[in-house]
Order: structure tokens, then C-alpha cells, then sequence
């Protein structure tokens, strides 16, 4: 009875190890602090957005954290063209920033300082 070595290697080699799965890259957290100073607001302002739900914010542990990119994306969704019609008069923007939205100026500034 022969063995034969190349048969051998060859059922070895047939065995494939499942792969482990890739690592996604990581992530940029920042402070609520960071952010703001990103933006070129306050840290009062940036909470107003928050709440309002025209920035998005991810909460760890209890603390606020941003991802910077998610949060010009979702700034971007609020910018109004150029040239475009401001609001009708100047008390519907102040209670708009009353009830926590962000004014269509507060967004192109937020877009002009990321610049």
C-alpha cells in the first residue's frame, strides 16, 4: 500500500478557514464643545439645533457626542440657495428661533464658516 503525499497536501489545502469579517474604519466623535467651535456657534445654539432635530447627535454613556460629517450633511439640508426669499418679517424668524428651528441665516452661516 502506497500513500501518496500529493493526494495528502491536497485534502489539506481543500479546507478553507472562514474569513474574518472587515473592520469598519473608525468613526469621529466629538464634543458638543468641538462641535460648536467647528460651527462657529455657541454651545447654547448647537443644543437648540439638537433639540429642534435639525442636527443630529449620538449619545454615549449620557454624553452628547457629534459626527462631524453627519452633522454638515444634515446642515446642508437646511441651507436655502442663493438668492432665494428670506422670511416674510422678522417676528416669524424670531419665534421660529423661540421654538428651537434653526433660521435659514443661522444655517448659510453655519455653511459659510465650515468654508
Amino acid at each position: 500500500m502506497k500513500y501518496s503525499i500529493q493526494s495528502a497536501s491536497a485534502a489539506h489545502t481543500a479546507v478553507q478557514l472562514p474569513q474574518p469579517a472587515p473592520t469598519p474604519p473608525p468613526v469621529e466623535l466629538i464634543t458638543q464643545v468641538e462641535m460648536a467651535q467647528r460651527l462657529g456657534i455657541t454651545r447654547r445654539t448647537l443644543h437648540t439645533w439638537v433639540l429642534s432635530g435639525a442636527v443630529p447627535m449620538i449619545k454615549i454613556r449620557g454624553f452628547c457626542r457629534f459626527e462631524p460629517s453627519k452633522v454638515w450633511a444634515a446642515l446642508q439640508q437646511h441651507e436655502l440657495p442663493a438668492g432665494s426669499p428670506k422670511s416674510s418679517s422678522a417676528s416669524d424668524s424670531s419665534s421660529s428661533s423661540r421654538e428651537g428651528g434653526m433660521s435659514a441665516a443661522a444655517a448659510s452661516t453655519a455653511e459659510i464658516r465650515s468654508a
